[in-house]
């Protein structure tokens, strides 16, 4: 079947927070938003079609999770990533972030050090704050433009107390495929990762939201398959959420297979949140069971976008530094040989050019100076936006 994802479609007026609220972020209404990483597409049609049928139905009650589901999420884990997990493992909830939220809450206490490896995704480090635990920055090592993992420096920032004085780090919040970088981090990585994880007692919660999302030779492997011990101190976040483009549905899960972890975590969430919509239920299981071809197609296209603003950067923009990602569809712009404040940067291309980013002082340290673009709407975007920060580094550039 054909999916067509250069298809223009007008989400103004949608209560699209990506098109909606470029004023209230980026004092500008009309512009181009390429900043919340959601799609510009629609989503797959076994997707709409399970919709359309349920709301046939008319009735829209208290439910819950069906047996089908649990088997059908069994049965994308073990195929896409090569994890066989148990259906007693599966937590559902509303959304990823909330469920980084519970387990912060249900296995650490106010003070406790968390472990963070900026820059990352925002919601880790205002989420660390909100509940009153300390951050335990693990920065990325940026290796001119590949990212790794500072081993040296997650040693020591679990053995030493945070400035603020409180415990020894409990936690590791881990984003994988990585936010914003684009790192799939491979096989040799996670087992040197587990090792650390294990040998400091520390409990793991991996974000996996974009384990869909990995392109060429890279394959994503959640860490917690590889290690029976880090199985059974960790919580994997997953959701189909941004593979299948329906953030709006509020819908994900939690693999958690050890039960007094797992018992934990359902004794906070059971207070904040559900297991999830009618129609957030109704979407994932058509997603995993009827999504996989249009989910393929999507990738090919994303692929295509990837490789076409590489080539656009290096023929046009040499100024700019880039990670090409290996997951995700963000696209993280080194500007610092033009500007470094990142809201500069980004305040010029909305109200000259009419562009949106997203500032990459939002992802914490090592973000300055940085940008995230976001690849997933149709190329003729891209083109626009490319041609924007063209104008502005020709006018702006040092």
């Amino acid at each position: 079947m054909e999916y067509n994802f250069d298809k223009q479609i007008d989400r103004t007026g949608t209560n699209s927070i990506k098109w909606d609220l470029t004023d209230q972020f980026f004092n500008k209404e009309a512009c181009l938003p390429l900043w919340v990483a959601d799609s510009d597409w629609e989503t797959a049609p076994a997707i709409k079609e399970a919709l359309k049928e349920r709301v046939k139905h008319g009735v829209f009650g208290y439910t819950h999770p069906s047996e089908e589901l649990t088997e059908t999420i069994i049965k994308w884990v073990k195929k896409h990533y090569n994890w066989k997990i148990k259906k007693d493992w599966i937590v559902y909830a509303n959304g990823v972030v909330p469920s980084i939220n519970i387990s912060i809450r249900a296995l650490t206490i106010p003070g406790d050090g968390v472990i963070i490896q900026t820059p990352v995704y925002y919601p880790f480090i205002s989420t660390v704050k909100n509940t009153g635990r300390q951050i335990e920055n693990n920065q990325l090592i940026n290796d001119d433009g590949y990212y790794k993992i500072d081993f040296k420096g997650l040693k020591e920032s679990i053995s030493e107390k945070t400035d603020g004085g409180c415990k020894r780090a409990e936690m590791l919040l881990f984003c994988n495929p990585h936010n914003p970088v684009g790192r799939v981090w491979n096989k040799e990585e996670l087992k040197e990762l587990n090792e650390v994880v294990v040998e400091n007692d520390l409990i793991l919660v991996s974000d996996e939201i974009h384990a869909d999302f990995v392109f060429e030779d890279n394959k994503h492997i959640p860490p917690a398959s590889l290690s029976k011990e880090v199985e059974q101190r960790s919580i994997t976040l997953m959701a189909p959420s941004k593979t299948f483009n329906i953030a709006g549905l509020h819908t994900s899960f939690a693999v958690i297979p050890n039960k007094k972890i797992r018992k934990k975590f359902k004794s906070v969430s059971q207070h904040l949140v559900g297991a999830g919509s009618i129609f957030g239920l109704t979407g994932m299981e058509a997603a995993y069971s009827k999504g996989e071809d249009w989910m393929n197609a999507q990738l090919k296209y994303l692929q295509g976008n990837i490789d076409f603003t590489a080539n656009f950067i290096d023929e046009n923009l040499p100024e700019i530094n880039y990670s090409k990602p290996e997951g995700t569809y963000l696209f993280w712009l080194d500007f610092r040989n033009v500007e470094d404040c990142s809201e500069t940067i980004n305040d010029i291309l909305v109200q000259e050019y009419s562009v949106a980013l997203e500032p990459g002082n939002w992802f914490g340290e090592g973000g300055a100076g940085f940008l995230r673009m976001n690849l997933a709407t149709p190329r003729e975007n891209i083109e626009y936006a490319l041609k924007g920060i063209k104008k502005y580094v020709e006018k702006y550039g040092r």
